[in-house]
C-alpha cells in the first residue's frame, strides 16, 4: 500500500510540474487564432515575456466584433 502511495504521490508531482512548462512564442498570434481565455506568452526583449490572454471579440476569419478584446500583461523577465 506504501509502494502504491508513493507511486501516485510521484505520478501528480511530474504531470503538475509538466503543466507548469509554457512556452514562449517569438511574435503575436494572428487574430482568430487565440480562443476566448487561451493564455500564450510572447517575447517581448531579451529574456523576457509578455503573456497574452484571447479575448471573445475576433471571430476564426479575423472580423472584430463586439466582445472583450486581448488583454496583454506587463513585458517581465523570464524565470529559469
Amino acid at each position: 500500500m506504501k509502494i502504491l502511495r508513493l507511486s501516485v504521490l510521484a505520478a501528480f508531482v511530474l504531470t503538475s510540474h509538466a503543466a507548469l512548462a509554457q512556452t514562449v512564442m517569438k511574435s503575436e498570434p494572428p487574430p482568430g487564432q487565440l480562443g476566448p481565455g487561451q493564455v500564450v506568452y510572447v517575447e517581448c526583449g531579451p529574456g523576457k515575456a509578455r503573456k497574452i490572454t484571447g479575448g471573445s471579440n475576433v471571430s476564426s476569419s479575423g472580423v472584430v466584433g463586439p466582445g472583450q478584446r486581448r488583454q496583454y500583461g506587463p513585458c517581465v523577465a523570464m524565470k529559469h
